[in-house]
């Protein structure tokens, strides 16, 4: 029976038809040198939204507003985790990236599915 049940949140944010996607540090605990949607994981009695917020402002430099989830994920490594994607609105800011990533691109569907992504990113834009 797994111990603790991890839910991260990933924030999809658009110019046009690009994504906004980071390439997670070497070092990342979790899935190291693979690309990602900016975001992190709800703690405990945290709110949903702002930590959400926080989090890709804290990873890019910019300020979002959270539009509203627009996919679940669910896998399970080490233990179970499901990810809450949701669409936001880029606000303001300039991107700056956090130690916990080493790139950051824009990016269509097509070149993001060519790239090492991790899983729940792949099954967001596989989707019907």
């Amino acid at each position: 029976m797994a111990s603790k049940f991890i839910v991260p949140q990933k924030a999809v944010i658009m110019d046009g038809v690009r994504f906004l996607i980071l390439k997670r540090s070497v070092h990342a605990h979790a899935y190291p040198n693979r690309w990602d949607f900016p975001g992190g994981k709800l703690e405990t009695g945290e709110d949903a939204i702002k930590s959400l917020e926080r989090e890709v402002l804290e990873e890019t430099g910019l300020k979002v507003r959270v539009i509203r989830p627009v996919f679940t994920f669910h896998e399970t490594v080490k233990d179970p985790v499901v990810f809450i994607v949701y669409e936001c609105e880029r606000l303001s800011g300039e991107i700056r990236l956090s130690h916990e990533h080493t790139e950051y691109r824009w990016a269509t569907r097509q070149e993001i599915l060519r790239l090492d992504t991790v899983n729940f990113l792949r099954a967001f834009l596989n989707r019907s």
